[in-house]
């Protein structure tokens, strides 16, 4: 299957009818967004790795990323690779001293550990025509950090 390099847009808050929610956004190379809702938790740790200041003791993902280092792994890439009634999936492709494995994960856990591996993030071809939006079809967004002071 073809896939579509994403740049890891940012986290922001997504305003709309029903309330207020974390979002990333994955930006295309013909600057369309990929709007993907994610929990708080994952955001937080999300735009830690963006943005700074890194947190005293390691987040969940920071642990992942620094045992993977230990043992002598490497993310090679993420592929947001499928959606099923508004939840999307995600793989983890690895590369071990055991061989390459994948492993399943959600987009927001896969984003996470690619922003702090400097690994890419790929969405799949087949995905894009009902995905990918222009800036200005997304919602209103908000910075997170008001959120988070």
């Amino acid at each position: 299957m073809e896939q579509v390099s994403c740049e890891v847009a940012g986290v922001y808050l997504a305003i709309h009818d029903l309330g207020v929610a974390p979002v990333v956004l994955l930006k295309t190379q013909d600057e369309r967004y990929i709007p993907i809702f994610i929990g708080l938790f994952e955001a937080v740790s999300i735009h830690s790795a963006l943005n700074g200041p890194q947190p005293p003791r390691p987040l969940t993902h920071d642990l992942f990323s620094d045992t993977l280092t230990e043992l002598g792994a490497a993310l090679k890439e993420v592929r947001v690779d499928s959606v099923d009634d508004g939840v999307y999936y995600a793989t983890l492709f690895l590369d071990t001293q055991a061989g390459d494995i994948s492993i399943d994960c959600r987009p927001s856990d896969g984003i996470a550990l690619a922003v702090r591996q400097k690994a890419p993030v790929f969405v799949d071809y087949e995905l894009m025509p009902d995905s990918a939006v222009p800036r200005e079809r997304l919602p209103e967004l908000r910075e997170f950090t008001e959120y988070i002071g």
